[in-house]
């Protein structure tokens, strides 16, 4: 696909980054998803642990439109189809369990998947595009085995999780 392509099948992303207080994350994500319906956008709230940047969460998006436009989804829901991408799982119960919110979630992204009027919290901050100093103990929590992690240079992990995420198209067919 040319990079056009990219841009368009990724039209209106803006990612965010926020911390919660402990045992809040469920009542801050479901007031962020009811402030976004409210506005007709798309959002969706992940854990910010196996979120590894803005470029993560682009590749998943680009990916689950791709899917949707060509019939390939699994899921009616460009929501959900973005997070079974982002999740690098087969199965939209194993991407749920792997990158939702949880009770003891402190950290959120926020991605607004649509264009529309949807205006981050004074708090919230930019997502970068690539995770810097991402542990190894992050990465296997991820999915990757160790021999894939010592396969990377050290500031390049995105790179992996970029590839398993691309690797989902092979599972779902």
């Amino acid at each position: 696909m040319t990079e056009r392509t990219v841009e368009e099948l990724t039209e209106g992303l803006r990612v965010w980054k926020a911390s919660v207080s402990w045992g809040s994350a469920q009542s801050v994500l479901e007031g962020v998803v009811s402030r976004a319906a409210g506005k007709g956008v798309d959002v969706l709230v992940m854990d910010a642990n196996l979120v590894f940047g803005t470029d993560h969460v682009r590749a998943a998006l680009y990916r689950a439109r791709r899917s949707m436009r060509e019939g390939r989804n699994v899921s009616d829901s460009l929501t959900m189809e973005t997070l079974l991408y982002a999740s690098a799982e087969r199965q939209l119960s194993s991407a749920i369990k792997k990158m939702a919110v949880g009770g003891d979630t402190e950290e959120l992204v926020i991605a607004q998947l649509t264009p529309g009027g949807f205006d981050p919290e004074d708090a919230w901050s930019e997502l970068p595009a690539r995770a810097t100093d991402v542990a190894p103990e992050q990465l296997a929590r991820f999915g990757l085995t160790k021999q894939e992690i010592l396969t990377v240079r050290p500031g390049l992990a995105t790179e992996l999780v970029l590839e398993k995420v691309a690797a989902v198209d092979i599972f779902k067919k």
